[in-house]
């Protein structure tokens, strides 16, 4: 099927008909305004973002997600870059404003012009960008005016399409090491509705704190509620066995024990504060039984009811507090080491 898509979809990129009739724009990267339309947060933007802009220095930038934007107005004397995809439904939004653009640039840092090229690659990836790669050929080849690539091998390889080699030119921001703050549920799956509902503190926690990282246990619907969260890993339940050597191995500082009311819930016993201290963490627990009796509060713990915005802010709290933190799990541990003696 691959070989089939290939041969009828996707033919050699021979020239830029702009580059071989004379069609061609002004040469300069003299302009006003910048749109670099990309797909989504991706290495790719983070990586070359600054690189591009800087080859338009008189020109206001805007990054574009045609995955989530709506069809933008392009003003008068406009640049477009192109980041690896463009939609056939912008294909078409950018011929109604093609007289105002100044210049269209597409940009690519795979070698997504040769189909052969990725033979190798799993079927299902390869397929997917044969297609997309097809669905954007002839338009590529019709309207913009220049390629860019990222490698001297992809210059090399379409130097008959006269490519301008752009390097990666990542930003300070890009560099920077943070020392993370590792949240986490643990609950199993009887705990399903708890997870569900603390999607709205991980989002608020994660906007607040770019240091901020969650693990959460969870089924196949639980990695899809939470998969469009950055700096969230949603772990396959465990056996107690398994479980029980992850977590003697496993630093966390902060973890999280909510309870919904619930008869099951009723019954349930503090075990989470065990394993909290077994991490090394601090735990934020309901304040229900059988936290409520059990953890007192702000020195072994944190009790709160069950309140979105106070988990956040708590939380939010303890993440740029990190003598507090350490101060509340060592006084667990103290509390449990004198529960088992």
């Amino acid at each position: 099927m691959d070989e089939i898509i290939r041969k009828k979809l996707f033919k050699p990129y021979l020239k830029l008909n702009k580059q071989s009739y004379g069609n061609q724009r002004a040469v300069t990267l003299d302009c006003h305004k910048l749109f670099i339309l990309h797909e989504g947060n991706s290495p790719t933007l983070a990586y070359f973002e600054s690189a591009i802009t800087g080859r338009f220095p008189d020109a206001r930038c805007q990054c574009v997600d045609i995955l989530v934007s709506p069809e933008i107005s392009i003003p008068e004397g406009s640049a477009l870059v192109i980041i690896r995809f463009i939609s056939p439904k912008w294909q078409q939004h950018i011929e109604r404003y093609i007289d105002r653009c100044s210049r269209i640039v597409y940009f690519m840092d795979d070698d997504l012009f040769d189909p052969t090229a990725l033979s190798t690659l799993p079927k299902e990836y390869r397929t997917k960008i044969i297609r997309r790669s097809a669905a954007q050929h002839r338009w590529i080849t019709q309207y913009c005016d220049d390629i860019w690539v990222s490698t001297a091998f992809l210059a090399k390889k379409y130097s008959h399409l006269n490519p301008e080699m752009v390097s990666a030119k990542p930003s300070p921001l890009l560099l920077e090491k943070r020392k993370p703050v590792r949240i986490a549920y643990h609950g199993s799956s009887s705990h399903r509705e708890e997870k569900y509902w603390l999607r709205q503190i991980v989002e608020g926690v994660l906007e607040a704190c770019p240091s901020a990282s969650f693990e959460i246990f969870g089924e196949h619907d639980i990695y899809k509620y939470y998969r469009d969260l950055p700096r969230v890993s949603v772990l396959h339940p465990m056996s107690w066995q398994n479980y029980l050597a992850y977590t003697k191995t496993h630093q966390l500082d902060i973890g999280l024990a909510p309870l919904l009311d619930s008869d099951f819930n009723f019954a349930r016993g503090p075990v989470k504060f065990y394993d909290f201290v077994r991490m090394g963490a601090v735990g934020v627990y309901s304040n229900r039984a059988p936290y409520k009796d059990f953890i007192e509060q702000n020195i072994n713990g944190i009790l709160l009811e069950n309140v979105p915005q106070r988990w956040v802010d708590a939380i939010t709290l303890l993440i740029n507090k990190e003598k507090k933190r350490t101060e509340l799990a060592n006084n667990a541990k103290i509390y449990a080491y004198s529960l088992a003696n």
